[in-house]
């Protein structure tokens, strides 16, 4: 990354098991982050209601655990764009960083915006390999019709308007073409 490519925004992101920051062309474990970032950040993660409902749901009770859990979902990898301008949050839309396609909190905390989960992401991925739909449907081992109901659900999530805007949205938000037999 070029420095001061973040001049403007700081990147929060979550890498080899560690919070980590980039700011001004630094990266920074979230620990040495000037305390304004931390405080930044941690204020985000208090005043989000749908993830603290989520946690308690779950049972993940104690600020230290939910706040681990939530950056690694929530704020995820490194990427294109800064998570928080001018100190407002813009939460990307999907977890790239995630590659626990068994998880049982996707879509619920990353990619909650979109409600993207398992099934989504495999289905994008397959999609994004440029087959047939019957090819497609055999990496999924699902019908052909059962494919064609979920490309018309993704792409209501996802607001595309065909097939090749839903696969261009997949690859903005981080989902590469790839079999799901290689998961």
């Amino acid at each position: 990354m070029p420095a001061g490519l973040f001049g403007e925004g700081v990147e929060a992101f979550w890498h080899a098991g560690e919070k980590w920051i980039l700011m001004d062309g630094q990266r920074i474990r979230f620990n040495d982050a000037p305390l304004k970032v931390r405080n930044m950040i941690a204020n985000v993660f208090l005043h989000d209601e749908p993830s603290k409902a989520y946690f308690r749901k779950i049972g993940v009770t104690g600020f230290s655990s939910a706040f681990e859990m939530w950056y690694r979902c929530v704020i995820g990898a490194l990427d294109a764009t800064p998570d928080f301008i001018n100190d407002e949050f813009t939460p990307d839309t999907y977890n790239t960083s995630c590659s626990d396609f068994d998880c049982p909190h996707r879509g619920k905390l990353c990619g909650r915006k979109t409600a993207i989960n398992n099934q989504d992401v495999q289905t994008l991925m397959a999609l994004s390999m440029g087959e047939t739909f019957r090819e497609t449907a055999s990496y999924l081992y699902i019908s052909e019709a059962g494919l064609k109901s979920r490309v018309t659900k993704l792409r209501q999530k996802i607001e595309a308007k065909n097939i090749a805007a839903l696969t261009a949205r997949a690859a903005e938000i981080g989902i590469h073409p790839r079999s799901p037999r290689q998961n």
